[in-house]
């Protein structure tokens, strides 16, 4: 991992995510830290009707510029390890995020969420969902709790499914700095059989079987409380979650949003198959 990408609304909750990314990047010999904000532009017209970008565009772009600089200034010394660099954009959101990955080549985007307040409106007021769907590299939500510490126990919840697909790569680079207590959660369906649990285990031990995994399993179909219970249970460090359209991410995003947000206190690395 090489760069981490951190859009910011300069909040106090993507400050905290900030200073997140920032020891991590230290931490864990990441050499990069690039810092995104989105601004909002006013079209202006001339009198003839045609549009003036430059009256349009200019006083955002330098209202973000200073906001930023000042932004990562107040974030205090960063270490001298630590490379930063700085973006601005006038486009969407997502079109935004997409477009700087891109230039940089990032390798994780970071969010932050503000505990005790519902992700959809607490995460820069931006459509989280979206932007996860759209970018194709790991996303880690950090909790505005949260602090970052070396990852001694990670947990990937798994149902299962194409476990072939698994993508390996992304988890494994939770692994690069150190030894970590590794486990993988199934939340059982009724209709799931024996032979289908069993070879989705299999399979499993066999892609990370220089981890020697840990296996647990939970019949309860109450996604958020099973993984909340787990984490606080075992003192999970990292949570990480396959988003898959129509079931558990957005299961877990949408309907159990709100006991998420109020109770989970780790950081969930979201990763794409």
């Amino acid at each position: 991992m090489k760069t981490i990408l951190i859009p910011t609304d300069f909040s106090e909750t993507s400050r905290n995510a900030s200073l997140y990314a920032i020891k991590m990047a230290s931490e864990i010999k990441i050499p990069k830290v690039v810092f995104y904000h989105y601004y909002e532009t006013h079209l202006i017209y001339s009198p003839t009707g045609e549009l003036d970008e430059i009256s349009s565009i200019e006083p955002g772009r330098i209202k973000s510029i200073e906001g930023l600089t000042a932004f990562v200034d107040s974030l205090g010394k960063i270490p001298k390890d630590v490379e930063v660099e700085m973006y601005h954009g006038a486009s969407s959101v997502n079109e935004g995020v997409q477009e700087v990955v891109n230039i940089t080549q990032a390798d994780l985007v970071i969010l932050g969420i503000k505990s005790g307040s519902i992700l959809k409106d607490a995460l820069f007021d931006w459509n989280t969902l979206s932007v996860i769907k759209l970018i194709k590299i790991p996303v880690l939500v950090v909790p505005s709790t949260a602090t970052f510490k070396k990852y001694e126990k990670i947990t990937f919840l798994s149902d299962f499914k194409n476990v072939e697909n698994t993508p390996v790569h992304e988890i494994n680079t939770l692994f690069e700095h150190g030894e970590v207590d590794f486990s993988i959660l199934h939340l059982q369906k009724k209709s799931e059989s024996e032979a289908y649990i069993a070879e989705g285990k299999l399979k499993l031990s066999k892609i990370f079987s220089e981890y020697s995994p840990t296996f647990y399993f939970s019949e309860s179909h109450n996604y958020t409380d099973d993984i909340i219970d787990f984490v606080a249970h075992n003192q999970i460090d990292i949570f990480c979650i396959i988003p898959r359209e129509h079931s558990l991410l957005a299961t877990v995003f949408n309907n159990h949003t709100s006991k998420l947000a109020h109770h989970i206190q780790v950081p969930l690395l979201i990763v794409h198959q």
